[in-house]
């Protein structure tokens, strides 16, 4: 058995525990909702497939949690390949215990709110390679004082204004885009409600106009896949 299929074991019975100790009202509130290893391996192919094939990738996972996509990208892709990888995660245990797992490899991980971070500055800094599975927080989780804070960032990171009803990962999209490189490539995964509810409406606006929308399905560019 190769290294990171050994660490992937040990990810999945980690992403087990945790999820256990939480009952399914905490992990709907905190819109915590593990991404499959098969899916998140299809998903980083599937980018592979997208880049071009000698491309240095900066990596960034904004919603980390204990890092099944950071996981597929180091069985899709040589290291050698991996420029850097940067992941973000808010729940402290998940954080930790993701460290644990991945400290022998090149990961920058950060126990933070990746809304609350600022994003590089120069483009050469930025991820060209940005693949998440947004925290699914319903409007209703959110306080006032956060929806101001987050229609603010997504308005001046994607030129979009959201409206009040928008989850959580509709702002993750907005606001990563300036996280993002031009010509990156992200993949969101994401509920497809918003295709058919009036507050997705920006969210449409922002695939149509903003990013150029290579594929829609549940596995972005600056150049976006969703």
């Amino acid at each position: 058995m190769q290294h990171i299929d050994v660490i992937e074991a040990s990810r999945l019975k980690v992403q087990q525990h945790l999820d256990s100790s939480k009952t399914q009202a905490e992990r709907n509130k905190l819109g915590q909702f593990a991404t499959p290893s098969a899916l998140a391996v299809d998903i980083l192919e599937y980018a592979r497939t997208l880049l071009p094939p000698r491309q240095r990738i900066r990596f960034l996972d904004p919603a980390f949690g204990t890092g099944s996509f950071y996981s597929a990208l180091l069985k899709t892709f040589p290291r050698s390949r991996i420029l850097s990888a940067t992941g973000y995660e808010i729940d402290a245990h998940f954080a930790a215990r993701a460290a644990e797992l991945w400290h022998e490899e090149s990961l920058h991980l950060s126990n933070a709110d990746f809304t609350k971070q600022l994003a590089p500055s120069s483009d050469n800094d930025r991820a060209n390679l940005l693949i998440s599975n947004p925290p699914y927080v319903r409007h209703h989780h959110l306080s006032n004082e956060d929806k101001n804070r987050l229609k603010m960032l997504a308005r001046r990171s994607a030129g979009i204004t959201l409206s009040g009803l928008s989850g959580l990962y509709c702002y993750f999209m907005c606001i990563a885009h300036s996280w993002l490189a031009e010509d990156g490539l992200a993949a969101w995964l994401i509920p497809s409600e918003f295709m058919d509810v009036n507050y997705g409406r920006a969210i449409k606006e922002y695939l149509l106009n903003q990013v150029t929308l290579l594929s829609r399905s549940p596995v972005r560019s600056r150049r976006c896949s969703v």
